[in-house]
């Protein structure tokens, strides 16, 4: 395996997160086994040790207060490439805010596209594909009734493994009283 890349993402909790993993098992189960969550740093090499990473991680995210997010809508990259994802409204400005803020020094990486939070549901497709995707999960994500929200507290550092897997390095709290009192 090449280098692993690394990401900071913030998991989905309870029944949203089950549906969006229902949905990615759905509709594109070769990219599904890693839970449901928004990607805060894509993927990307590291020149620092992961622990090292860490600790930056959690002075920059000590004083960052956290936040809900609404997920409102489903939406499509194409024709930029064939990505179906779940769109956002309440905390959108926040994971823009908080991208900005990490992708910086250690973590600084460039990015095939500009970064636009969302919660990706399948990837990879081509246009049928596509078109296939997003007209399923628009017709169940309009007949979810359960919690549209969730609050992002933590966030954690992540490992891409082989077979397109991910593995958890740490948590990142966000505004940790105790670690900002040792800062």
């Amino acid at each position: 395996m090449a280098e692993p890349n690394y990401a900071v993402i913030a998991y989905l909790p309870g029944r949203l997160g089950q549906f969006v993993d229902e949905q990615r098992d759905k509709l594109n189960p070769e990219y599904s086994s890693s839970l449901a969550h928004v990607t805060i740093l894509p993927p990307r090499p590291l020149i620092f040790p992961p622990d090292e990473l860490v600790a930056s991680l959690r002075k920059r995210c000590a004083h960052r207060e956290p936040f809900d997010v609404t997920v409102e809508g489903v939406n499509t990259f194409w024709p930029a490439n064939g990505v179906v994802f779940l769109t956002m409204s309440q905390g959108f400005d926040q994971l823009l805010a908080l991208h900005r803020e990490l992708n910086v020094a250690d973590l600084r990486h460039s990015e095939p596209y500009p970064f636009v939070p969302h919660i990706t549901i399948a990837q990879n497709l081509d246009d049928q594909a596509t078109q296939e995707a997003l007209v399923a999960l628009s017709n169940a994500w309009e007949k979810y009734d359960d919690e549209k929200s969730f609050r992002v507290e933590t966030l954690c550092l992540v490992q891409q493994c082989e077979g397109n897997r991910w593995r958890n390095l740490a948590p990142i709290p966000l505004s940790s009283f105790f670690y900002a009192a040792r800062s």
